[in-house]
């Protein structure tokens, strides 16, 4: 990895780094892996295999990867910053936000039209928009980078306040009103992007350091988790009859990540010299170069696998050899089909944000950052209202519409691609 160092009191300039692009590749196999092995069909309609065997709910520790996704942005996020602060928002938000802008027009096309036709439309508009609430998220912590950067001057104050302010949070959800844990969407994630703005001071430290830095991490999530409140999945299923660690995430989460991210940095100098040989790397390079891509359409696709599963009566219960078998091949499927068809919308994305950039306009700080708070309350709300929605709730049961969404998005990453940078 290439550094220069940065102006005093500042943190190190980073470049692009192998492991980061593994780390990146690896946690979003992990997600399109959960995701491809989460249905079940066994009771001859599609539920998730958590519902039906809740003790599997160990599994999950072990599928649970968006934090590297954070912390890995959190050093691109870096290094894009202290090379050219001026215009950082508009490059790292229309980068973010154009393929959230394809998907959604396209799904938008279908959906609004199927929803006068097909019952049920607007249902399967907001499950095949579910996964846009992680572009919403990041975008927001990516838009924060201006102002959390200045917080890595002291590591150990910074991250305790944000712990502090997430425990104090889930007190408030258990205690005051379940709606208030949703603030932890932001400082959940908003923490572990934090914790990513240190990787590069933290690959230099001793491993054995990191490793007992992080299994103290795991093991008190792991306490919480037992102890409860908290449940002991890391993922949401509709059968927990505790409250979500993810939906919204608590402070379970938040340690977990923290341990995960120190295992990251342990491991930094072994990685880097298994992804020094070209042979490995081409492979990551390939699979990670189409991340968004693969993350917004893999979705699409295991609905399609479950879909011909159901149709070819496979009904056979979880975890036989049989299950095992057409899991991992509707896994294969799911994973070449969404890397080749990321390929084919990154044109259309290409052409978008030529569109998008056309007659560069004067731009400005503030404009740049009232339109950089815009965009992940714009993703949000599609998020929470799917595509095939003509009118109703949106974000806080304000009401709105996928076609009103869709305008929305387009406008605000207008506004951003046009700013000169």
């Amino acid at each position: 990895m290439d550094e220069r160092r940065a102006p005093a009191g500042g943190a190190a300039v980073v470049e692009r780094d192998r492991v980061l692009d593994a780390a990146r590749a690896f946690a979003l196999l992990v997600v399109v892996v959960a995701h491809s092995l989460a249905w079940d069909l066994s009771t001859t309609s599609p539920m998730s295999v958590l519902d039906l065997h809740p003790g599997a709910a160990g599994w999950t520790w072990s599928l649970q990867i968006l934090p590297l996704f954070f912390a890995a942005g959190a050093v691109t996020n870096l290094g894009s910053w202290q090379r050219r602060p001026d215009g950082f928002l508009s490059r790292r938000l229309v980068c973010l936000g154009v393929p959230a802008l394809v998907y959604t027009a396209f799904w938008t096309a279908i959906g609004l039209p199927a929803a006068l036709l097909v019952p049920g439309a607007d249902l399967v508009g907001r499950f095949l928009a579910q996964l846009l609430w992680f572009l919403g998220v990041y975008a927001a912590v990516t838009a924060a980078v201006p102002w959390t950067v200045r917080w890595t001057a002291r590591p150990v104050l910074s991250l305790g306040v944000w712990l502090a302010v997430i425990a104090v949070v889930d007190a408030l959800r258990w205690n005051v009103h379940p709606t208030l844990g949703q603030l932890n969407l932001l400082f959940v994630w908003g923490f572990l992007h934090q914790v990513g703005l240190h990787l590069p001071a933290l690959r230099r430290a001793r491993p054995a350091v990191l490793l007992a830095g992080a299994a103290s991490a795991v093991a008190s999530a792991v306490g919480l988790a037992v102890l409860g409140p908290y449940s002991s999945s890391l993922v949401t299923y509709a059968a927990d009859p505790e409250p979500s660690n993810l939906s919204p995430p608590t402070l379970v989460v938040a340690l977990y990540g923290l341990g995960l991210v120190l295992v990251l940095a342990a491991l930094w100098r072994p990685l880097t010299a298994v992804l020094s040989h070209d042979r490995v790397y081409r492979v990551i390079g390939a699979f990670g170069a189409r991340a968004v891509g693969v993350y917004l359409w893999h979705i699409p696709i295991v609905a399609l696998v479950v879909g011909a599963a159901w149709l070819a009566r496979f009904w056979e219960p979880a975890f036989t050899p049989e299950w095992w078998s057409a899991h991992l091949l509707g896994l294969a499927v799911t994973l070449v089909l969404a890397w080749l068809l990321a390929g084919v919308v990154a044109r259309a994305d290409g052409a978008v944000l030529a569109w998008l950039r056309r007659r560069p306009g004067r731009g400005g700080t503030t404009t740049d950052a009232v339109l950089a708070v815009a965009l992940p309350l714009v993703l949000l709300a599609v998020t929470t209202t799917g595509f095939a929605t003509w009118w109703g709730p949106g974000p806080l049961g304000v009401p709105t519409s996928s076609l009103l969404n869709l305008v929305l998005l387009a406008a605000v990453l207008r506004g951003l691609a046009r700013a000169r940078t």
